[in-house]
């Protein structure tokens, strides 16, 4: 039993480097297919990853970072875990100018966060990061008034189609939301009936409903029209209808993203500059857009250490 716990890290070693080479031969979306398939393939490809990572960021001693991030206490946890091992020392605390001035980078976890670092971006011109403008912010933040920039621009059809006579099912969004706290499924009379009341209001809107037990989040670091890094992270879901943020996942798991170029078109088109999350769904081969979060996605907590060295 002791020989048999002493080699057993060493087999995980040979396992995770095993592979890491496999996924430099192997095409992506064959991987991805790969990890779908079993939890304990995609266990293994995520420690990988973590493996290869932390080893990569041990590589640039002289990248070392003090790192400070605004309070949530729901990312704290999956932040730490993710930076365990790391050369970068973090905190978590609030943004008095004292406490900016003290640090390499500045990441604001919320929204307010971000609002708040715009009020002071003469202490924050050389954060590695960009802070996006009050204005992308307040873009990106109303759903409703996004769909109708993108779409202005030539980004329409990749939307979900809005107005006109609904068609069961579709979906009734609130224009400014976290986590689709306030979005409903509307998939017959009977429940149009029960949201009769704010189907109609100034706050909300309806968009046609993308089935699929699919759906992705996109974190990309975008600065100069160029997305410097990125990382995607898929749900998989055991209904057709899900609403991600009220719906449990079956799993997540680390993906390729396919559509990196019309993500990068779409964030030049609004003049977006940082760290942003686009979740999206992908209905017969084609990309539907379902929002561009101008913040740090909560998916990316864990693996957001991964990030560190592209921000040099």
């Amino acid at each position: 039993m002791g020989t048999r716990n002493a080699i057993r890290p060493i087999a995980r070693v040979f396992v995770y480097i095993a592979w890491s080479i496999a996924a430099w031969f192997v095409a992506p979306a064959a991987m991805d297919k790969l990890k779908r398939l079993h939890p304990r393939i995609r266990a293994v490809a995520l420690h990988a990853f973590h493996a290869r990572e932390r080893f990569r960021s041990h590589l640039y001693p002289e990248r070392k970072k003090k790192i400070l991030f605004s309070r949530e206490q729901d990312l704290e946890k999956n932040i730490k875990d993710g930076f365990y091992d790391s050369p970068h020392e973090i905190a978590f605390e609030d943004f008095p100018p004292r406490n900016i001035k003290n640090y390499d980078l500045i990441v604001p976890l919320t929204l307010p966060d971000l609002k708040s670092l715009n009020e002071v971006r003469n202490l924050i011109l050389d954060n590695p990061i960009a802070i996006p403008s009050m204005e992308c912010i307040l873009l990106c933040d109303d759903k409703y008034l996004l769909n109708k920039s993108l779409a202005s621009k030539g980004f329409g059809h990749f939307l979900p189609r809005e107005g006109g006579a609904p068609t069961y099912p579709y979906i009734l969004k609130k224009r400014i939301d976290l986590s689709g706290k306030n979005s409903h499924l509307i998939s017959d009379k009977q429940q149009e009936q029960v949201f009769s009341d704010i189907s109609t209001h100034p706050e909300y809107f309806s968009q046609t409903f993308i089935k699929g037990s699919y759906e992705y989040a996109t974190h990309i670091l975008f600065k100069n029209q160029r997305i410097v890094h990125s990382m995607n992270i898929e749900y998989k879901f055991n209904t057709e209808t899900p609403i991600k943020g009220k719906d449990k996942p079956m799993y997540t798991m680390i993906c390729h993203c396919p559509y990196l170029d019309v993500f990068a078109a779409m964030l030049t088109s609004i003049g977006f500059n940082g760290l942003c999350c686009i979740n999206y769904k992908v209905c017969d081969n084609h990309l539907f857009l379902l929002e561009i979060n101008p913040r740090f996605g909560g998916s990316l907590s864990r693996h957001f250490f991964s990030f560190i060295r592209h921000t040099a």
